[in-house]
């Protein structure tokens, strides 16, 4: 199956599976429970040899699933899902299935992931006033990703929908440096 073919079938299943999903938590469930399942059989290719084998019976292959199922405490409906993708010869896009999950589990829950970069840890009660000035302009619930940089010296950067806001005072440092270099001033003024 070509890759276009595989993953408009991948996204159609994926969408089929959400459209049975009724609350937020069990669509979180249902995504991790996903990632977990496809980095087990992409780590033991010898589980998906045995899924994708025709000698071997549905019975046992649904046992082999309900094991590994048992082991992530996957919500109960994606099993009937899973032995369906076994039954149907469709294992081999479970992957991209839960690429398609993890790619859209933001947008089904009205949700964005916001990456924030201090020099320091946010303290918390700033934290909570920066998620919701986020929330107030994404018109969506923030998920916030923190890292610490040293390297910008203070201030934050902020990175979401593929933009960048970068606020650091680094970057205001090196912009006022270009500043007085474009007027003309002397080097010996811009060090910091």
């Amino acid at each position: 199956m070509d890759t276009f073919k595989k993953r408009k079938l991948s996204f159609r299943y994926a969408e089929g599976l959400r459209a049975l999903v009724t609350s937020e938590e069990v669509l979180v469930k249902l995504a991790e429970s996903y990632q977990l399942l496809n980095t087990i059989l992409r780590d033991v290719p010898e589980v998906v040899r045995l899924l994708k084998n025709p000698v071997i019976p549905f019975k046992t292959k649904k046992e082999i699933i309900d094991y590994i199922l048992n082991l992530i405490d996957a919500p109960e409906f994606i099993r009937y899902y899973a032995w369906f993708l076994v039954k149907n010869h469709r294992i081999e896009i479970l992957n991209e299935i839960a690429k398609v999950f993890s790619e859209n589990i933001d947008s089904w829950l009205n949700r964005v992931e916001v990456e924030v970069i201090t020099a320091i840890p946010i303290p918390e009660n700033a934290e909570k006033k920066l998620v919701k000035t986020l929330e107030k302009f994404t018109e969506k619930q923030v998920r916030l990703i923190k890292n610490i940089d040293s390297r910008i010296l203070g201030g934050l950067i902020v990175k979401f929908y593929g933009f960048t806001f970068d606020f650091s005072y680094r970057t205001q440092m090196e912009k006022l440096k270009e500043y007085i270099v474009r007027k003309g001033l002397s080097q010996d003024v811009i060090k910091y």
